[in-house]
């Protein structure tokens, strides 16, 4: 059975503020993310000629396909032509999908 000096006790706790945990302040991350995707090898191998004659032209012994895509990521948001040339791609391909 509950007292009335009880109820009392147990209503004016929950008045009370609860203390609030310190928030520390949000972080800007720095790490890379990593991104996967999946290409068809005939995809694959166009682009790998494409690194390889990029090479040949820029007379380096190599261009990685990983430092091309992000290059083309960046294009892609500072170009508002090429977004929109995707964007078109975008929608081509999910009408062939729907």
């Amino acid at each position: 059975m509950t007292t009335n000096r009880r109820r009392k006790k147990v209503a004016s706790y929950l008045d009370e503020e609860l203390p609030t945990a310190p928030t520390a302040p949000r972080s800007v991350r720095t790490d890379p993310i990593r991104v996967t995707l999946d290409l068809s090898p005939a995809d694959h191998r166009a682009l790998k000629r494409w690194c390889n004659s990029a090479a040949v032209e820029l007379d380096l012994s190599q261009v990685p396909l990983a430092p091309v895509l992000r290059i083309l990521g960046k294009e892609l948001v500072d170009d508002p032509d090429l977004a929109a040339r995707v964007r078109t791609r975008l929608e081509e391909e999910a009408g062939a999908l729907r």
